[in-house]
């Protein structure tokens, strides 16, 4: 047998690799259970930039009059514009199904119903929710509230033209 430590602050080295391992245990837990329920990553929204240039104005010869510089086309911003909405009634209580997002693949659910407001949820195409308020009109567009039928934490309003009336989830 040993002799006891004269130390009150001795601590024993298998109840150190003891604690240790406990620990280890516990976050490997923690990483398998934050595997097992992580969500698929959302698509994210991306920004095109159009640079236009106007051709370089030259120096015309002392002997021959200036000529004029050409006037570059005028270059219209970009607009978004909604499919025309899909066939069906869309109502309070009803479920629909986010579909013609094109290339983007989502639909913003915005906090109010009007293009500035901010994004709560992105929406993927296919993706189905319940009516749940509306309609409300803004921005030259017809907006529903939705719900996840599955989940409370995605919601928000939605125009009219990139929903699909469909049965119940």
């Amino acid at each position: 047998m040993t002799p006891a430590r004269a130390s009150a602050g001795y601590i024993p080295w298998w109840l150190l690799a003891g604690v240790a391992g406990a620990c280890l245990l516990a976050s490997l837990v923690l990483a398998g259970l934050a595997a097992a329920t992580r969500t698929a990553d959302l698509p994210r929204a991306t920004a095109t930039a159009r640079l236009v240039t106007a051709p370089p104005v030259t120096a015309a010869a002392p002997e021959t009059p200036a000529a004029a510089a050409p006037t570059p086309a005028p270059v219209e911003p970009p607009t978004a514009t909604a499919p025309p909405p899909p066939a069906g009634e869309v109502a309070v209580g009803g479920y629909v199904q986010v579909t013609g997002t094109g290339e983007a693949g989502f639909l913003n659910l915005r906090a109010e119903a009007n293009l500035t407001a901010p994004v709560n949820y992105l929406a993927i195409e296919r993706e189905v929710f319940q009516v749940q308020a509306g309609p409300v009109s803004a921005d030259g567009f017809t907006w529903w509230y939705l719900v996840d039928p599955a989940t409370s934490t995605r919601y928000g309003w939605a125009v009219q033209n990139y929903l699909q009336v469909v049965q119940g989830p």
